[in-house]
């Protein structure tokens, strides 16, 4: 074969085949990713990107703040809702009790029954870092302690779910007063039945956004982790299409704490990433409420 001579028929049809292949390759995975960004997801009775700011009192102290946010997250090919509860102190407390804790609920949004449920708690000298993944198909849920790698499978029934995923999906529930909503709720690696008790209808004055009408609530139960450890808690939920907590309240054994809320924001179909925490900086301050 004379040098620079084209390559033989057979192999340039051998080529044209493997490059129609390829292409033929990329053009599928191309459709593939395609499909998994077209995703369709349902459209909640919230919208994804809320973020609701809460000022934690202890009496009639300021000592911290809690925010709970709401995102899309990509996992294993599949769009799922991710909700993330933060609570910190401030500077004050800081010294004497320091609070950092985090919760974060995965939740298939078609659905809305969890996929994982996350809990890492910083508390003075108490410390916990657990994760519970739950298999709806086949009843039961996956506890693990990340510290100890403790483990633990219990049951579940078709629509367990964690305190957060509860907590979101009463808000697609109308609040009649007397009734009584009874749930399974997973919490501190066990199965309880919980029983929300709606009470009345109050004209709510929050410090720093005005009044707002809302329905009292009352759980017959508190769960370690999501605010309080031990006592009684109350529930405030806005009298209208939003139905987000605008307040709440439990007296614990040491004093009254009460969470109010402050601020709502949307960033509409915010998008998370798969880190597990939001290192954000948290503005808090020392006055005492007015």
């Amino acid at each position: 074969m004379a040098a620079g001579s084209a390559n033989p028929p057979y192999l340039e049809k051998l080529m044209k085949k493997r490059h129609t292949a390829v292409a033929m390759l990329v053009l599928g995975l191309g459709l593939v990713v395609c499909a998994r960004a077209a995703e369709p997801v349902p459209e909640l009775w919230f919208p994804v990107g809320e973020k609701l700011t809460y000022r934690i009192y202890w009496g009639m102290f300021k000592v911290g703040i809690t925010t709970t946010a709401t995102g899309w997250i990509e996992e294993d090919g599949r769009t799922r809702l991710a909700i993330r509860f933060r609570t910190r102190t401030n500077r004050i407390l800081e010294k004497l009790y320091p609070v950092d804790d985090f919760l974060e609920a995965i939740i298939d949004p078609v659905t809305f029954l969890p996929v994982r449920f996350t809990k890492r708690l910083k508390e003075g000298r108490y410390r916990a870092d657990e994760t519970t993944v739950f298999d709806h198909a086949r009843g039961v849920a996956h506890w693990r302690s990340n510290m100890t790698d403790k483990k633990k499978d219990f049951a579940i029934e078709p629509d367990t779910r964690d305190v957060i995923s509860f907590m979101y999906f009463m808000r697609s529930r109308p609040l009649k007063i007397g009734d009584t909503v009874h749930a399974r709720v997973m919490a501190d690696e066990k199965l309880y039945d919980l029983y929300v008790n709606i009470r009345r209808r109050e004209n709510l004055k929050l410090p720093e956004m005005g009044r707002r009408p809302s329905v009292k609530l009352e759980p017959e139960a508190a769960f370690n982790g999501l605010f309080v450890r031990k006592g009684k808690l109350w529930m405030w939920v806005s009298d209208d299409k939003d139905r987000f907590c605008t307040k709440l309240a439990a007296k614990v054994p040491v004093a009254s704490v009460s969470l109010w809320l402050t601020k709502v924001e949307v960033e509409p179909d915010r998008v998370v990433t798969g880190e597990s925490e939001d290192d954000e900086e948290l503005e808090v301050d020392d006055e005492p409420a007015s």
